[in-house]
């Protein structure tokens, strides 16, 4: 199963660099470096070897290495199968089920880590199952302890599978002396934790940061410096909509034929259970973390963060679905047993198809084009400041590795990759925003060349930088300051359309991909809007859509074009999408409610005001909710709205001073 899967697998791998981490992670590989925290070091050490490999080049050696520890997955899950006592037939299309899963596959095509981390949680399951065996001994102990150590370095999350599974093997026989050897193995395991202050000390070519020491490997273990783990306050509706979202993503990976059969099999008893609880148990683990301890804003952007996480739960499924085959197939009469069997793998082999052209990344190159297009059109020895990790990434590859544009000097805003120029590092992460856009001022006054923006900060826009599109980019200018006339950039007639960009098929790429993609068309909607060609830019804003189908800034673009092109019906329904899209964010409801204040329907949009309100109480929401009650002709509740507008003014007002006092100071 594992030859079957490389194949399949190596048939549809990307040739060169993929969108998301693949450009960052295959830099790092080349020299060892350090990658985004935690760091990865597992992952590292191998990508090392598999970049060593003198043949093809550097990304698709790298990409290779995903499609061979994904293969290796698929035979750890045939193991598991078998292990669960499946019989060939049934442990063959739960493998395939699991092996073509999008979630698995698309791991599998480009550099990530994701195939280690399924890998690895695969093999814990395996010898957590051996551990608690009768028979079991020290050295099942040790093994499992070990690698359970050692998981957690291949993916963060995998330490919530290895925690439950450790209480499992524990529990055949729990004892201080076996728990106390099970910690020593484990800390044994994650011992390869030291590769990452060791290459740090020696400064590697590729570094995310460059901090040192103990407290740097504190900070990327706990990601510090990347981000808080906690992203919302734990709310019971908001947790509910996560676990709801990551099942359906899951069901959707494994196809409508798996989520069938899983279902018949979680409901049906069957000598396979013990076996399948012990997977599930671990699996859940991970949704139920995430749901708990990240609390995630539910929406498609951090879904789409989150799938390849959710490799552990599609394992489950798969077994599950393996199991709901045996009943079926047990249950059915012996006549048409055969028939069964036989249309049940007709729907997986249709299912691994479908599968394959969605996850075909074979002949795919959109990545590397942005990188070139974001890069390729900047005037000599400009500076580009990045912040996303599409165009973070993609732009680091092509200047580093393949030697595109060394004239152009290349700043992350929060001080990752190129040097931390604004000394985010020594101040405390809530300071950092101020301290960046103060760089950025300082850069714009000081700079005698000109500088870009991948995408404008809204920060500096409201500090009064003015920001010129220029393609896929925007170079900025200081107040006061006129522009250059390199700045006269005009869209070319062939300028490409997202979904072109997409074979016409965005259904069948990933969120990062299609977000790449989706710069193209709002690039040319953007140009064509502030030339007032309001009529020709209503395309360019429907294909971004269209690609963008679960994007709300997207359909929220769409939208407002609708209204400014008089097409009110289209206007509305767009909104709808992006507040279904986007329940959790206050923008849409409040784009609805000036939309219909604009259309003569001042209660309605003073009703949404409320709606965005209740989302994220700000004071300029309770402003506007207030001036639509008044134009509504209900003076009381307009003063209620103006009193929480001006007490949540007078919150915010010392901050906001205090930003714009020293904005001025470097402006002046």
């Amino acid at each position: 199963m594992a030859a079957i899967a490389a194949l399949l697998y190596g048939s549809t791998l990307a040739r060169t660099v993929g969108a998301g981490d693949s450009g960052e992670l295959t830099l790092a590989a080349e020299s060892l470096g350090i990658p985004h925290p935690p760091g990865y070091p597992l992952w590292a050490l191998l990508a090392r070897l598999a970049a060593a490999i003198p043949v093809a080049t550097l990304a698709l050696r790298v990409n290779a290495l995903s499609a061979v520890l994904a293969a290796v997955g698929a035979g750890l899950f045939w193991l598991l199968a078998r292990r669960s006592g499946f019989r060939l037939v049934s442990a063959a299309v739960a493998t395939a089920l699991f092996a073509a899963s999008t979630i698995v596959w698309r791991s599998a095509v480009e550099a990530e880590v994701y195939a280690l981390s399924t890998a690895a949680f695969l093999a814990l399951c395996l010898l957590a199952l051996r551990a608690r065996r009768p028979v079991a001994g020290q050295r099942d102990d040790a093994l499992f302890f070990f690698a359970a150590g050692l998981s957690v370095l291949a993916h963060q999350t995998l330490v919530f599978p290895a925690a439950a599974l450790g209480l499992l093997v524990l529990a055949r026989r729990a004892t201080w002396s076996r728990a106390l050897a099970g910690a020593g193995w484990a800390l044994a395991g994650f011992s390869l934790v030291w590769v990452l202050p060791i290459r740090a000390s020696a400064g590697p070519e590729f570094a995310w940061t460059e901090e040192r020491g103990m407290a740097a490997l504190w900070d990327n273990l706990l990601r510090r410096n990347y981000g808080g783990l906690a992203q919302n306050p734990f709310r019971l509706d908001r947790a509910v909509d996560e676990i709801l979202g990551m099942g359906s993503i899951v069901v959707g990976a494994i196809g409508w034929v798996g989520g069938i059969l899983a279902a018949v099999g979680f409901l049906a008893p069957g000598r396979e259970r013990f076996a399948i609880r012990v997977v599930a148990l671990a699996a859940v683990a991970v949704p139920v973390a995430l749901a708990a301890l990240i609390a995630f804003t539910p929406d498609a952007e951090h879904f789409a963060q989150v799938a390849p996480f959710l490799t552990p739960v599609a394992a489950a499924a798969a077994l599950f679905a393996g199991a709901g085959l045996t009943r079926v197939h047990a249950l059915a009469p012996a006549r048409v047993r055969g028939a069964v069997l036989a249309i049940a793998a007709a729907c997986v082999v249709g299912t691994v198809a479908f599968q394959y052209a969605a996850s075909d990344r074979s002949g795919f190159r959109m990545a590397e084009r942005y990188g070139r297009d974001l890069l390729g059109g900047l005037p000599s020895h400009a500076t580009l400041v990045l912040d996303g990790d599409n165009e973070t990434f993609l732009a680091a590859y092509l200047t580093r590795h393949e030697g595109l544009r060394p004239d152009v000097r290349l700043i992350h805003r929060r001080g990752y990759l190129f040097g931390d120029l604004d000394g985010l590092r020594s101040l405390p992460r809530a300071k950092w925003a101020d301290a960046a856009r103060r760089g950025d001022l300082t850069r714009l006054a000081a700079s005698t060349r000109p500088v870009y923006y991948a995408t404008p900060p809204a920060d500096l826009v409201e500090a009064g930088v003015t920001f010129t599109q220029e393609g896929i980019v925007y170079r900025a200018t200081l107040p006061g300051h006129p522009t250059t006339a390199t700045s006269a950039w005009r869209l070319p007639a062939k300028w490409p359309r997202s979904s072109d960009l997409l074979s016409g098929l965005p259904e069948r790429f990933d969120y990062v991909t299609r977000k790449l993609a989706v710069t193209y068309s709002d690039a040319a909607a953007r140009w064509l809007w502030d030339q007032g060609r309001i009529e020709d830019a209503l395309p360019w804003f429907e294909d971004a859509a269209r690609v963008g189908f679960d994007f709300p800034g997207a359909h929220l673009n769409y939208a407002t074009a609708a209204a400014a092109a008089s097409e009110p019906d289209l206007a509305l329904s767009e909104f709808l999408r992006a507040l279904a899209l986007a329940p959790y964010d206050p923008e849409p409801p409040a784009r609805l409610a000036v939309f219909l204040a604009a259309a003569g329907r001042p209660r309605e949009a003073a009703l949404w005001f409320e709606k965005a309100f209740r989302v994220e109480p700000r004071s300029e929401i309770a402003a506007d909710a207030a001036r639509a009650w008044t134009l509504a002709g209900d003076e009381a509740r307009a003063r209620v709205w103006n009193q929480r507008a001006r007490s949540l003014a007078r919150e915010d007002s010392p901050v906001e001073s205090r930003a714009r006092g020293a904005d001025a100071e470097v402006l002046g």
